[in-house]
């Protein structure tokens, strides 16, 4: 069926693509610089008044065009700040409002279809949730439902509704069988990398950083664990290794990267000698955009896809080989008992014995670890001496301690003595280096919120630091004074080791949390998100292969084969159920189908329906709102198809023809009065 002979900008299939526009360039909030976003909302908002027919004339192409020339330069100047993969966000954006002012040939609409349809595609970079599968699902058939309002205008919108979700209802078995037998190849090419969508921990790391974080209700990743799930103090994931510290703030070592990217390009990967008993588990992390992965220590890659993605540091850190710009599941097995002593001891030391270049920051601090090594002789007592210090002289854990913007060491160990778990960390492997011990700080997250017996949930509030210190004989030891000052964070989680006002006060759907309702309702999307990320989003060429060996048994060549050739009979068999019913539905004569477009013509341009009208009852109405000529070629057409419902097939054959084009005439003609 042809669409209707008038202006785009008129037609409905216009008003639902420009709305769908507007609300998926809503859904896109956070990557959207808020100028691009609102360039957006006033393209929608001039196609819904030229709808409307509340402003008629359209803006030049010139004026367009020289929009289109600003945009681009202002995008241009911000790319600097927001990276590739952003800018090329805004920029489609940016293409699609331009175009839909424009909007007013089929050609736009066919190419603003076009480009919502890759803008849904291109949602998913950012959101992979199941609701907002769903939602980017249900504008998917809202497009297709203005596409079809398009070509078929005369039927109503719930009829393309209805058509739509049996269509969909119907394709939904072939895309699941496609799905778990199509193989997983890798993708063709890399994702871009954004400067503005980093979350969670980052590589350079203060002590109020972290404090600020566990202000956030955010999901970092969930673990599903084999068997039991590690009892809480033994619930430290590792993210990465802080080495350098220049007086007030810890990052990654520089000299750490350059031995790192040697050791890559010589393929020389660390491989710890593992022993003991493991935990074994899946974590699925949340986009960071960063490389570092989490997992417990010593942890190593469990399954040869996870190997070939993973890459392990000498700091005994997991890192991928591209930024986590999207879910990313992966398989690990962590030996705790394994000892972290099978690194170069000449590397590491030069790195963890490195002081700050001003020394005179934190001048009593110095003076203080001066007294401790004449005090002590050996590194045990050493260590020991900094721990009961933070226990005899009654510091106190708190997210919000005061500001330490001087020397924040000595005005934390000597004037405050308050504060969160990096503030104990920082101090405490500050001064274990003044002492000649080599010592790290380490960011990553503690704890766990229990989602079933064998899954955790890690929030961002979890976030965590911790000591390492090198000790003669032992290698890496881990030590946490924070759980020595509050013990009830390593045992109980943060909740209970802060004052109940402070944790997460400035978040208002944390408070919503307190109330049983919704903490059950936050518990059911919480489990139906998780269900989705593993078995849908996670579903890789590993699982694939184990769901092959579940239905075949043992996987060779001829089996598989045989099972792709009876995956393309159901497909078959499902498509021959779906339009061999349609196929011999009986067809309507011709005339009978040429005589209703002639009276869908005359209802549209007259704006008279037909209902239950007879022929001859319905040309007397139309003939006072259509032309004379048109009203008498309706009659005549009228009176032509009653004639022919009732005379002999031997009599029609020679007059079908003539009605057919009589028709032909009268739907190219027709003009009201």
């Amino acid at each position: 069926m042809q669409p209707i002979d008038k202006p785009i900008r008129n037609q409905t299939a216009s008003a639902l693509i420009a709305l769908v526009f507007c609300v998926l360039s809503l859904s896109l909030f956070e990557p959207l610089l808020f100028w691009v976003l609102l360039i957006s909302l006033c393209a929608t908002g001039i196609r819904m008044v030229m709808y409307f027919g509340w402003y008629q004339p359209m803006p030049s192409l010139r004026t367009i065009n020289l929009l289109g020339l600003l945009c681009c330069l202002c995008l241009g100047w911000f790319s600097l700040q927001i990276g590739l993969l952003l800018t090329m966000v805004n920029l489609l954006i940016l293409a699609g409002a331009l175009k839909l002012i424009i909007l007013n040939r089929p050609r736009d609409l066919f190419h603003l279809f076009c480009t919502s349809l890759f803008i849904i595609g291109m949602g998913f970079t950012f959101h992979q949730s199941v609701v907002m599968t769903l939602f980017y699902s249900l504008l998917t058939l809202s497009l297709l439902v203005a596409i079809g309002r398009y070509f078929s205008p005369s039927q109503p919108l719930k009829w393309h509704v209805k058509r739509l979700f049996i269509m969909s209802l119907q394709a939904l078995p072939i895309a699941i069988l496609l799905f778990l037998i199509l193989p997983k190849l890798p993708p063709l090419w890399k994702m871009p990398v954004s400067k503005s969508t980093e979350t969670g921990l980052t590589d350079k790391v203060s002590p109020g950083d972290i404090a600020n974080l566990t202000q956030s209700a955010d999901l970092a990743f969930r673990a599903t664990f084999k068997g039991a799930i590690p009892p809480p103090p033994e619930r430290y994931w590792r993210a990465l290794t802080l080495e350098y510290f220049d007086g007030k703030q810890w990052s990654v070592s520089p000299l750490r990267k350059q031995v790192r990217e040697q050791y890559r390009l010589l393929n020389n990967e660390f491989k710890p000698r593992i022993s003991g008993s493991w935990w074994q588990y899946e974590v699925i992390t949340e986009p960071t955009n960063k490389h570092w992965l989490f997992s417990i220590d010593v942890g190593i890659p469990d399954d040869p896809g996870s190997s070939q993605t993973i890459w392990q540091s000498r700091d005994y850190s997991l890192l991928s080989d591209t930024p986590i710009t999207s879910r990313r599941a992966y398989r690990v097995r962590s030996y705790p008992t394994t000892p972290m002593d099978q690194t170069l001891y000449s590397i590491d030391s030069r790195l963890n014995l490195q002081l700050p270049n001003n020394t005179a920051v934190n001048p009593q601090t110095q003076a203080w670890a001066e007294q401790l090594a004449a005090n002590n002789a050996t590194q045990v007592e050493r260590v020991q001496a900094v721990m009961d210090f933070f226990v005899d002289e009654g510091f106190r854990y708190t997210l919000t301690p005061p500001p330490m913007p001087d020397n924040p060491i000595d005005e934390f160990l000597f004037i405050h003595q308050e504060g969160f778990c990096a503030h104990y960390a920082s101090a405490m492997s500050y001064v274990l280096r003044l002492l000649g011990i080599p010592a790290r700080m380490v960011a990553g997250y503690h704890g766990g919120e229990s989602l079933q017996p064998d899954v955790l949930s890690v929030y961002q509030y979890d976030a965590h630091a911790w000591v390492e210190a090198w000790l003669e004989g032992r290698g890496w030891v881990r030590f946490d004074p924070s759980g020595i000052v509050a013990p009830a964070r390593i045992q109980l989680g943060l909740q209970q080791a802060v004052e109940e006002e402070s944790f997460l006060a400035n978040n208002q759907m944390a408070r919503l949390q307190q109330i049983p309702l919704f903490a059950e309702l936050r518990n059911l999307f919480s489990l139906m998100d998780y269900q989705w990320s593993r078995w849908v989003l996670g579903f890789d060429a590993e699982r694939q292969q184990n769901l092959l060996a579940l239905m075949l048994g043992k996987v060779t060549t001829q089996r598989i084969m045989f099972l792709m050739l009876g995956i393309c009979l159901v497909i078959g068999l499902l498509l021959a159920l779906y339009f061999i019913p349609h196929w011999q539905r009986k067809r309507p004569p011709a005339n009978l189908r040429w005589f209703l477009l002639a009276t869908q013509k005359a209802e549209q341009i007259t704006g008279l329906e037909r209902h239950n009208d007879g022929p001859g009852q319905f040309a007397e109405r139309v003939a006072e709102r259509l032309s004379e000529s048109s009203a008498g070629e309706f009659k005549a057409i009228t009176q032509a198809f009653i004639a022919l419902s009732y005379a002999r097939d031997s009599e029609t054959e020679t007059q079908n023809d003539g009605f057919i084009r009589q028709c032909k005439k009268f739907i190219g003609q027709a003009k009201p009065l």
